[in-house]
């Protein structure tokens, strides 16, 4: 396994659209910041497959962004690259123990490059999706539906995570989490398919997914307030590729690790 960590010039400009616009909206934010408004803005490093089911890894830069005003949010993290975060979007409903809301976010493919030759890549798609978090006790239930709306074929991808948030200092935040995906026949066949004339191409021969659970995720991630403003945080986690999407040809490792680190200020 080459777990050297790689840039690739696709994967910055694949990110620099959106992030592009989240950082504007995130500033624009902070010009008009009131007192029950929030902003912090920040940078992280993600290390992770080059794809889902790859044996190579990769180190990805990515936005950190927490910006909200009223009901609207630009809002990036260690989601960043699995296609989870809320991305921009609107709070529809926003109590203490319920939100629901609506946004985009990027679907995210991967690079020809990344797989055997002849399969061909998967473009990056902009999504639609519609998001909900509760409190359960002390645990917070989230679940999410993300339609590709550009690249159609990307497909639906839904999601549901338990978290467990916990404060281990006054300055420390631990939260472990688990999370499962399912998704659509078009989202399988676009990410784990293989095409008759790709299967040839490559050797690996043709392969039909229909939908079904995708995956289940396990991790931790930690927050930690160096100042009231300035914090550090930081994941560690581990992704078991599942069903039909394990079955792929193009799956060359099924457990597979994920790592971030990041840092951001709050205006």
């Amino acid at each position: 396994m080459n777990c050297r960590p790689r840039l690739h010039p696709s994967v910055i400009s694949a990110q620099s659209g959106f992030g592009c616009v989240l950082l504007t909206l995130a500033a624009l934010f902070a010009q008009t910041a009131q007192a029950d408004n929030t902003v912090a803005l920040g940078v992280g490093m993600a290390v992770q497959p080059n794809y889902e089911g790859a044996r190579d890894y990769r180190a990805k830069p990515f936005p950190i962004i927490n910006a909200e005003s009223g009901p609207f949010f630009a809002q990036t993290g260690e989601g960043f690259y699995n296609s989870t975060d809320n991305g921009l979007g609107l709070k529809l409903i926003n109590t203490p123990s319920f939100t629901f809301g609506v946004g985009a976010s990027i679907m995210w493919g991967y690079d020809q490059d990344d797989v055997p030759p002849g399969i061909g890549g998967v473009p990056d798609a902009l999504g639609a999706n519609a998001f909900m978090s509760t409190n359960l006790s002390d645990y917070v239930l989230r679940l999410s539906a993300t339609q590709a709306v550009t690249h159609q074929d990307r497909g639906l991808l839904l999601n549901a995570k338990v978290s467990y948030p916990y404060a281990a200092t006054s300055a420390l935040t631990l939260t472990p989490s688990i999370s499962t995906s399912w998704g659509n026949q078009k989202y399988m066949s676009s990410y784990f398919g293989i095409s008759p004339q790709a299967g040839a191409s490559s050797g690996l021969g043709a392969y039909a997914p229909s939908s079904g659970i995708k995956d289940v995720s396990v991790g931790v991630s930690a927050k930690y307030a160096v100042t009231d403003r300035f914090s550090l945080t930081g994941s560690i986690g581990a992704d078991r590729v599942l069903g039909q999407a394990a079955d792929s040809p193009l799956v060359e490792q099924k457990t597979q690790m994920r790592s971030t680190i990041g840092g951001s200020y709050a205006f």
